[in-house]
């Protein structure tokens, strides 16, 4: 069942992990713009 369960936690750790960078990078950005 690991076989089965394994991916989509991974997949899921994933997505999260995935929208905390693009959130922060986003926030960089913006800063970065608002700042010049």
């Amino acid at each position: 069942w690991i076989f089965w369960v394994g991916p989509f936690i991974g997949a899921a750790i994933a997505a999260l992990y995935h929208q905390t960078i693009l959130r922060a990078s986003a926030r960089g950005y913006g800063s970065f713009r608002s700042n010049a």
